[in-house]
């Protein structure tokens, strides 16, 4: 978690471990809030990191912020976490491609062109990310350096599953070789950035299709 005051950030918190198998981070996230002198009632509005990624954790987080968010009538917004990754991974002004493993034999990914200094986070075509499944593509494995801009830094949150993908598909000066995540801090530094971009009542980044079976007859 990350508070800003006045688009500074006043204070922050990290947590290890899964959030939807272990709710004890609302305690303390709760006990952060108060050694830092801040009630729920002070803030204004929320933000939360829609993915892509865990379903179930992100969904446990926008819960959570709806939680706190609804006694006082405050808005709950969203981002994606891949833009907030991205912004945190940049030097200076430069495109920074976000790759992820989509499951089904696919993967997700999205090229930003970030600009770190003036906290400005843009598509690959100059467009103000939408921060939601349009803003991604799935490509399977063998496709994916013809599917990445030239000359882009690569970095991924999945660098377990995916460093032999990326390594045959990229040169090694290209790829930050560990796995990454985006801040809260820098998920609230998206927001404050851009709150015009901001997903209002936000759901978090699904990218394939729903799956539906058909009924038999007589079923």
């Amino acid at each position: 978690m990350a508070v800003f005051t006045d688009g500074e950030l006043l204070c922050g918190r990290e947590w290890d471990g899964e959030p939807a198998r272990a709710p004890v981070w609302l305690a303390e996230l709760a006990l952060a809030l108060k050694e830092c002198g801040i009630t729920v009632a002070d803030v204004d509005r929320f933000v939360c990191g829609l993915g892509p990624g865990s379903f179930s954790g992100i969904r446990a987080g926008l819960s959570a912020l709806q939680g706190m968010a609804l006694p006082g009538g405050k808005p709950v917004y969203g981002v994606a976490s891949a833009a907030a990754l991205a912004l945190g991974q940049a030097c200076g002004a430069e495109c920074v491609t976000v790759v992820g493993d989509a499951r089904r034999d696919r993967l997700w990914s999205v090229t930003y062109r970030v600009d770190a200094v003036a906290q400005c986070v843009r598509l690959f075509d100059g467009r103000v990310p939408t921060h939601s499944a349009d803003d991604f593509m799935l490509t399977p494995s063998h496709e994916l350096a013809a599917a990445v801009p030239q000359g882009t830094r690569i970095v991924t949150p999945d660098w377990d599953r995916l460093s032999a993908v990326l390594e045959g598909a990229f040169s090694v000066e290209r790829l930050v070789a560990r796995a990454v995540f985006p801040s809260a801090a820098d998920v609230g530094r998206l927001a404050l950035s851009a709150p015009g971009a901001c997903v209002f009542e936000p759901l978090p980044v699904y990218l394939h299709p729903a799956v539906a079976v058909k009924e038999k007859p007589g079923a």
